[in-house]
């Protein structure tokens, strides 16, 4: 297996204000910083963390933005390298139009000019129009992320498919909204709409990163099982020949094995209700449901890993037939 590679972390941060008319000398509103964390792949065999995770101010607390992109990994050889590589562009430009967004609107507080103003204005439907095309550069990462997962069964992918298309459209649509923006009171008004989709758009990306993850917990499980299933049946080829005191330890390792893929099974059935029910959480408390999640999710995954190690050495004895 090959170890986890260093998480490389981008942390940086802006402070944004508001362009509402305010007092003089007063500070921006409170809300209105950016914050942006990518953490990406820990090898194959760890999350490919790619999570993304972002809250709203007031805008002109015109978002707070930490983007952690979090996919979990399969063997890809199709679409999702060059999705990824699309959303890292789209990042990257999102964060030259913040840039100079964030520096027009320092200039139109400071002049209060019709030309500060144009320009403020001009470059936040710029970054608005960035900010729509990242979040859906990232919903159609996990799109791909979706299709290449062996895991999943054709419904399972036509519903995955289904929540994620539906915040595309959404995304399309509050694009052409934001080419009609004349102000920037216009601004703020659609810049809210997506602050009040918020909660929405967050629990389907969760809800997605977590299927994506049964349908890889999925295909190790139907490892699992041919791998029990194979051992026994040479177990119950070599039967006869087995002495009294192996029988019965080999009966015990099977119980045991048996007994780690219940727990995985318990386990799965309550991730799929604690998925299920995450739409029920603020958007403060998803985080915690998501955290949980992923803990379960781990948890899962070893019981396979377990089971595996144990069927391994129950043919290991298999081969020793005193």
């Amino acid at each position: 297996m090959t170890p986890c590679a260093s998480v490389a972390e981008l942390v940086y941060a802006y402070a944004l204000g508001a362009y509402p008319v305010r007092v003089g000398g007063s500070n921006p509103p409170r809300g209105t910083s950016i914050h942006i964390d990518v953490l990406h792949d820990r090898s194959s065999e760890c999350y490919d963390e790619v999570m993304m995770n972002y809250r709203f101010g007031t805008i002109f607390g015109i978002l707070v933005l930490p983007v952690l992109l979090l996919l979990f990994a399969q063997p890809i050889a199709a679409s999702s390298p060059q999705a990824y590589q699309d959303y890292l562009y789209q990042f990257d430009l999102y964060r030259q139009k913040q840039s100079a967004f964030s520096v027009a609107k320092g200039e139109y507080e400071k002049f209060h000019s019709l030309t500060s103003q144009t320009t403020a204005l001009s470059t936040t439907t710029a970054m608005l129009a960035q900010r729509n095309n990242l979040l859906r550069a990232y919903l159609l990462l996990l799109n791909e992320k979706i299709n290449e997962n062996p895991g999943l069964n054709e419904l399972q992918k036509a519903e995955l498919h289904g929540t994620v298309n539906t915040e595309i459209k959404f995304f399309d649509g509050h694009t052409m909204r934001i080419a009609s923006i004349g102000s920037l009171e216009d601004a703020t008004i659609v810049s809210r709409e997506l602050e009040t989709h918020n909660k929405i758009l967050q629990t389907v990306m969760r809800q997605t990163i977590t299927g994506i993850s049964f349908g890889t917990l999925a295909s190790l499980s139907r490892q699992f099982d041919m791998g029990f299933s194979q051992a026994q049946a040479l177990v119950n080829a070599s039967k006869a020949i087995f002495t009294p005191q192996k029988q019965a330890t080999i009966d015990r390792w099977l119980q045991q094995i048996q007994n780690v893929r219940k727990l995985y099974q318990q386990k799965v059935d309550d991730i799929g209700s604690m998925n299920t029910k995450l739409s029920e959480r603020s958007v403060d408390g998803l985080d915690d449901g998501f955290r949980n999640l992923k803990k379960d999710i781990a948890q899962a995954k070893i019981y396979l890993q377990d089971g595996n190690r144990f069927i391994g050495e129950l043919i290991e004895a298999l081969r020793y037939q005193n």
